[in-house]
């Protein structure tokens, strides 16, 4: 069942020993609101003690370029063997911004969340 965040800027769950991380806002725009999300996620890993995580980006169509550099860092703080991170659902405004960035390769993509959950197989 998934257990939503104290600001409700994001629901996460988990599923087989990874934390599923769904956003619950269209827009991650405010700088105060995404060191929020972050630091709820950086939470979320040190008190589950996992370092699985799948982003689920479903309804996300805007998010400012600050939203871009934590997935950057959090990235590189979750690379196998310790741990690893996927992306989902990402509409395509944000792939196309993805794209832009030329980021594509950097992050682990999925079209859904069930093909973001098998790739940790």
């Amino acid at each position: 069942m998934p257990v939503t965040s104290g600001k409700h800027w994001i629901e996460w769950e988990d599923a087989d020993g990874i934390n599923v991380v769904r956003f619950t806002t269209s827009a991650i725009r405010d700088d105060r609101v995404i060191r929020d999300i972050f630091d709820q996620i950086d939470q979320l890993l040190t008190d589950t003690a996992r370092k699985k995580l799948v982003l689920n980006f479903t309804g996300v169509d805007a998010f400012a370029s600050y939203t871009i550099g934590k997935l950057i860092a959090l990235n590189k703080k979750l690379q196998p063997p310790e741990g690893r991170m996927a992306l989902c659902c990402m509409t395509d405004v944000v792939i196309e911004i993805f794209d832009i960035m030329k980021l594509r390769k950097q992050f682990n993509i999925y079209r859904s969340e069930q093909e973001a959950l098998e790739s940790f197989d």
